[in-house]
């Protein structure tokens, strides 16, 4: 049987459950491949004060070039965070050379949270992730992001205030060119939501976490890598977003009991054979 490749075009940090740290266990258990082609090298991710980082947006194309056996053979194309403009622009023609007829390409657009577009981002950076989107077949941006690639500011996420005005903007986004659009992170009372909105045929999906105190640095990376591996897979949208969400509340419980430092991530590795266990 054909084990299913996905190219992942992440970051690695050594310290951090985030990027390729989540991305190639959760891909594995899930019973596909990771390819990981790196855009940078990272000591521990970039919510500690200190790290130290190796760009590898020179080294890029030649990457990408030595794969050139295995151009259209990738089941799944899989971006995260990039860290310049080049990158991106490098990850879309990397995304067309890597992709066939019947792969899923999903991109995890980074670029803010909480109503604030990162600091080290500007506005050809997200002119830029804004073009990678749209070629994708799925985006997974929080609500801050959804508002930066409908090119409003990122403040307008504060003012979002109810479902109906949250599926406008997923159902603006999707026909910009996704077939489904996850706006993840939601606040919704005592609960983190995550809305899916199909384009084919406009249906929504709302699932839901129990919100604790700590925001987990790499919860988004670990929800888009088991969307893009339940996807591949071939799983509906509406039980892939729903397992994701069933593993991400046991990772973050676990995580909370254990008191763990909210910059290394959740606890997502003892529950890896249950995930293997919903798909």
């Amino acid at each position: 049987m054909k084990t299913p490749k996905a190219a992942a075009i992440h970051d690695l940090s050594g310290i951090g459950r985030c990027s390729l740290t989540a991305a190639i266990p959760i891909l594995s258990a899930m019973g596909i491949q990771p390819c990981p082609l790196p855009t940078a090298v990272l000591s521990n991710q970039t919510g500690f004060s200190k790290y130290e980082l190796v760009d590898l947006t020179d080294h890029m194309e030649s990457f990408g070039q030595c794969w050139a056996p295995w151009y259209g053979q990738f089941d799944a194309v899989y971006t995260g965070f990039l860290s310049n403009p080049k990158q991106a622009q490098v990850t879309r023609g990397l995304v067309e050379k890597l992709r066939s007829e019947n792969t899923i390409v999903l991109v995890d657009t980074v670029l803010g949270d909480h109503g604030i577009r990162y600091p080290i981002f500007d506005e050809e950076m997200c002119r830029r992730v804004r073009e990678l989107a749209f070629d994708a077949d799925v985006i997974t941006p929080n609500l801050t992001e959804a508002c930066l690639l409908a090119g409003e500011p990122a403040e307008a996420a504060q003012d979002m205030q109810t479902r109906a005005e949250l599926i406008q903007l997923a159902s603006y986004l999707a026909s910009q060119g996704p077939g489904a659009v996850v706006i993840t992170g939601i606040r919704d009372e005592d609960r983190v939501a995550n809305l899916a909105y199909s384009k084919e045929d406009s249906r929504c999906f709302w699932e839901t976490n129990q919100r604790i105190e700590y925001s987990y640095s790499g919860t988004g990376d670990v929800l888009a890598s088991v969307l893009c591996g339940g996807l591949t897979r071939g799983f509906p949208m509406g039980e892939v977003l729903r397992n994701a969400c069933r593993f991400i509340g046991m990772a973050l419980e676990e995580t909370a009991e254990a008191g763990t430092d909210p910059r290394e991530g959740i606890l997502f590795e003892p529950f890896l054979g249950e995930l293997i266990e919903m798909f």
